[in-house]
């Protein structure tokens, strides 16, 4: 039979033990209580932007929401393959999801703000 030792270690660095101590600090889960700044402060940066703002247009967005979503069972590969075939669509192992028609994304970093020079 062996007998079980129990492994010990030695801390060769001095830290500072903080378990079982609390920090007034973060009993008020506010997002100033972790930063530096104060309320008025955070206040005004947050606001800042209004000043950059002037003159921009509105944005809205637009309704994103599937009208309807279902799911699809195959028996098989062949019907799995004659699905992609109908929809016009090829999927693979790790397609979840698909929109019908294609939805044909436009990537963000391809859109510009562009602004017509109206001179009277």
């Amino acid at each position: 039979m062996t007998e079980k030792v129990a492994a010990t270690m030695e801390e060769k660095t001095e830290y500072d033990n903080f378990v079982g101590q609390v920090d007034e600090t973060y009993l008020d889960p506010t997002l100033s209580s972790f930063l530096e700044e104060s309320e008025e402060e955070l206040q005004e940066n947050l606001e800042g932007w209004r000043k950059h703002w002037k003159g921009m247009p509105e944005y809205k967005q637009d309704h994103k929401k599937a009208y309807k979503t279902i799911y699809v069972h195959f028996r098989n590969e062949d019907d799995y393959e004659d699905f992609q075939k109908l929809v016009g669509q090829k999927l693979s192992e790790k397609t979840k999801t698909i929109w019908h028609p294609k939805l044909e994304v436009t990537k963000n970093s391809l859109l510009r703000w562009v602004e017509e020079d109206n001179d009277d």
